[in-house]
């Protein structure tokens, strides 16, 4: 893998990724590596990587930036595949944004693994990392923002599903997500079907599915080259759209699968997102198009070191 020095200026590594996703990683790879510490950098980091396409993810007590060469997205939210059984399972459920992180982020620690219990990827330090991103001033935050979605049996209260996901423009990207399976089946699929149409609702125009597994290509995504992803990414990651907690009418996850809605009004008014998307312009890639400081860049990227 390729590892972000520590002493790297974070100005200089947003010109050089802006290289690395077009031409690929130096070792043919998908991942970087980089420090994951619990401080300002960290999650500056976490937000420019996700402003180039990146997903961070974390193992081994570092940050392992992903950047696939396959991506599965759903072009737009409003699309996902909604089967008879999962609306039929939506009954007595509601979906809600940003109202349980830490027992999101323990659902998924507890539930969620890749060969044995307890190897979840999602570890404190990195769903830290992902809440400091939040706290981060507008500049370097560029515009991503972390978010926790749960799905609830509304009898009794209890947290059934939910994921870990993150917006950066009108994209929003699912990192990891939980389901209690044995006691409540099919609430993943409630959980993320519900979400995809809140996202449509919300005005998102791309849902970031990672890698790509059988689920994913069930609920509508499509499997997309690294560069479409990024050709995605730099168009989108200016526009605005917020992803807000559903009113009660709203929340209810039957409603939410059997009724289509107009749009939200996004909460950003217009004139503060083209703003923003101007700003995105005139800042864009002068460097890289100018001879003298593409040296100075190749210089730059000589410093990240393969391990």
């Amino acid at each position: 893998m390729t590892f972000i020095p520590r002493n790297m200026d974070l100005r200089e590594l947003d010109q050089i990724l802006n290289r690395l996703v077009e031409r690929g990683l130096p070792d043919g790879g998908e991942f970087l590596i980089a420090d994951l510490r619990s401080d300002q950098r960290t999650a500056s980091l976490i937000a420019l990587l996700i402003w180039h396409g990146f997903l961070p993810m974390a193992g081994g007590g570092q940050l392992l930036p992903k950047i696939h060469k396959k991506r599965c997205i759903l072009e737009s939210p409003s699309d996902v595949h909604i089967g008879r059984k999962v609306r039929r399972r939506a009954k007595g459920f509601h979906l809600t944004v940003d109202t349980a992180w830490s027992e999101v982020v323990r659902g998924i620690q507890e539930l969620t693994y890749t060969r044995q219990k307890g190897d979840c990827w999602l570890s404190d330090a990195i769903a830290a990392a992902y809440q400091a991103v939040n706290k981060l001033d507008s500049k370097l935050r560029r515009g991503v923002a972390f978010h926790s979605i749960e799905l609830w049996h509304t009898a009794s209260g209890k947290l059934v599903a939910g994921e870990i996901g993150y917006t950066c423009g009108k994209v929003y990207s699912s990192c990891t997500g939980f389901a209690m399976k044995t006691e409540y089946p099919g609430m993943g699929s409630v959980q993320m079907a519900g979400l995809g149409r809140w996202l449509a609702r919300c005005g998102f125009a791309v849902w970031d599915l990672g890698m790509e597994l059988d689920y994913k290509l069930e609920l509508g995504g499509r499997m997309v080259s690294r560069a479409d992803w990024i050709r995605r990414i730099r168009a989108l990651r200016g526009e605005t759209a917020a992803l807000v907690l559903p009113a009660a009418p709203d929340a209810d996850a039957h409603r939410l699968l059997t009724e289509l809605e107009e749009p939200l009004e996004a909460e950003a008014s217009t004139k503060d997102g083209a703003a923003r998307t101007a700003e995105t312009k005139r800042k864009g890639s002068a460097m890289l198009v100018d001879p003298e400081a593409s040296v100075v860049i190749a210089e730059k990227e000589k410093e990240l070191t393969s391990i």
